[in-house]
C-alpha cells in the first residue's frame, strides 16, 4: 500500500525523512578526466550498439565554474568496459555524442538516436547562448532570461534561448537538415539528457522552461515524436507551474512512463506518470528519494535503478532500487557510490549496465580543489 509521503518497502513503511542504512558495496573508482585548472562536469555515458561505452562532458580549460557549456565537449569511447579510453575525432555516425550541434550545451541536452534505416536524428533545445553585453537590453526587451557569463567577463552575457530544434541526416552524418522553432513567451528553455525511447519507437525527450528570477513561470516539458523523429510535439508534464525542472524518463510497462523531476527545495524528487505514451501526465507528487537530478535505468532483470547526486553532507552519489516499476523505492537501503565530495558542486550521475551485470556510473566530482569527471564500476547490492 502506498500513502502520500510514505512508501511501502518490503512490507515496512518508510517515511520521506527516514534515516537510510547504506549497503556494503563492491566498487572501483576511476578518474576519466582530471586536470588542475580545468573545470570538467556534467558527463554522459551510453552503451553503443557495438558494445562499446561512450562518454562525453562539458569542459573549459580556464578553470571557472561553467554550467552553461560555453567551451568544449570531449567525447571518448572504450572497448574494454571503461578500463581505457580513446578520443573521438570529429563526427562519428556510430557515436551520437559526437554529432554536430550549435554549442556544447545543446549537444549535452538533446535526445539523439540512429534509426533502423540509418537515419540519424537529434532534437532538443538550443538553450543558453553567449551575447555581447551591449545587446543585454535587447534580450530583456524580448522577454528572455539574462545572466552573467560564468567567467565574469564584462563584455558578454548569457541569454536563455527559447528555440527548439530537430536535425536529421540521411547520409551517415555527412550532411544535416535542421529546423528550429521558437517557444512563444518563454524566457528560456533547455533540454535535459534523460530521454526514453518507448517499445513502440516513440521518442520522449525531457526539457524545461526556465526563468531564474521568476521560478513560478517555469514548466517541465517533453518533446514527443511517434513517427521516427519526423514530427515532434511539445507536452507539459504535470499541471500548472512546474513542480521541478530536470526530469528523467523511463517506460515501466507498455505505454506507461514514469518521470522523476528534480526539486532543488526541499530536495526530494517528484514523480509524474503517463499512461498514454507521454501524451498526457499526472499532477506531480513528492517521492521519498532525496537527491537531484535523477537518472533512470531499467536493469536487465526488470528492476528500475535511480541514480542521484547528493548535495548535502556527506556530498556524493548514490542509487536506489525499485522492484515494482517505480511505484515504490527502497530508500532505506541506498547504494552509496561516493560520500567524499569536498563541495556540493558534483553529481549528475548516469548509469549503464555492462555485460557482466555490473553498473558503470559516470558523474562529476570535486576533490583536491579540482572539479573532474569520474566513474564507479560497482555490483548491485540488492
Amino acid at each position: 500500500m502506498q500513502f502520500f509521503g510514505s512508501y511501502a518497502i518490503e512490507g515496512a513503511l518508510v517515511t520521506a525523512g527516514a534515516r537510510a542504512a547504506p549497503l556494503p558495496l563492491r566498487a572501483e573508482h576511476q578518474e576519466i578526466w582530471r586536470r588542475p585548472g580545468t573545470y570538467a562536469a556534467f558527463p554522459l555515458a551510453e552503451r553503443l550498439p557495438d558494445g562499446r561505452l561512450a562518454v562525453a562532458w562539458l569542459m573549459n580549460e580556464a578553470g571557472y565554474r561553467d554550467h552553461y557549456g560555453t567551451a568544449d565537449w570531449p567525447v571518448l569511447v572504450s572497448g574494454d568496459a571503461g578500463t581505457s579510453w580513446t578520443p573521438v575525432a570529429g563526427a562519428d555516425p556510430a557515436v551520437p555524442f559526437s554529432w554536430p550541434g550549435s554549442s556544447p550545451r545543446e549537444r549535452y541536452d538533446r535526445i539523439a538516436a540512429a534509426l533502423p534505416d540509418g537515419t540519424l536524428v537529434a532534437a532538443g533545445a538550443v538553450g543558453w547562448t553567449a551575447w555581447p553585453a551591449a545587446r543585454e537590453e535587447e534580450a530583456r526587451r524580448a522577454g528572455l532570461a539574462v545572466a552573467p557569463h560564468p567567467s565574469g567577463r564584462p563584455d558578454t552575457v548569457m541569454v536563455g534561448g527559447h528555440r527548439l530544434f530537430v536535425q536529421r541526416s540521411s547520409d551517415g552524418g555527412r550532411t544535416w537538415q535542421r529546423e528550429e522553432r521558437e517557444l512563444p513567451a518563454a524566457r528560456g528553455v533547455n533540454g535535459f539528457p534523460r530521454a526514453a525511447v518507448l517499445r513502440d519507437g516513440t521518442f520522449l525527450g525531457p526539457a524545461y522552461e526556465h526563468a531564474p528570477d521568476r521560478p513560478e513561470q517555469g514548466r517541465t516539458l517533453v518533446l514527443r515524436s511517434d513517427d521516427a523523429g519526423t514530427t515532434w510535439r511539445l507536452r507539459t508534464v504535470g499541471a500548472g507551474p512546474a513542480f521541478g525542472d530536470e526530469a528523467a524518463l523511463a517506460e515501466t510497462a507498455p505505454g506507461r512512463v514514469l518521470a522523476l523531476l528534480r526539486r532543488a527545495s526541499p530536495g526530494y524528487l517528484a514523480e509524474c506518470w503517463s499512461d498514454d505514451g507521454g501524451r498526457t501526465w499526472s499532477a506531480p507528487l513528492q517521492t521519498a528519494i532525496w537527491g537531484f537530478p535523477p537518472q533512470l535505468l531499467t536493469l536487465r532483470d526488470g528492476r528500475l535503478l535511480c541514480s542521484v547526486g547528493v548535495r548535502r553532507e556527506p556530498f556524493g552519489v548514490r542509487a536506489v532500487i525499485s522492484a515494482d516499476g517505480g511505484r515504490s523505492w527502497d530508500v532505506a537501503h541506498p547504494a552509496v557510490l561516493r560520500a567524499d565530495g569536498e563541495t556540493r558542486d558534483l553529481g549528475y550521475p548516469v548509469s549503464v549496465q555492462l555485460d557482466d551485470a555490473s553498473i558503470f556510473t559516470v558523474y562529476y566530482h570535486t576533490a583536491g580543489g579540482v572539479t573532474h569527471v569520474a566513474a564507479t564500476r560497482w555490483e548491485l547490492p540488492w
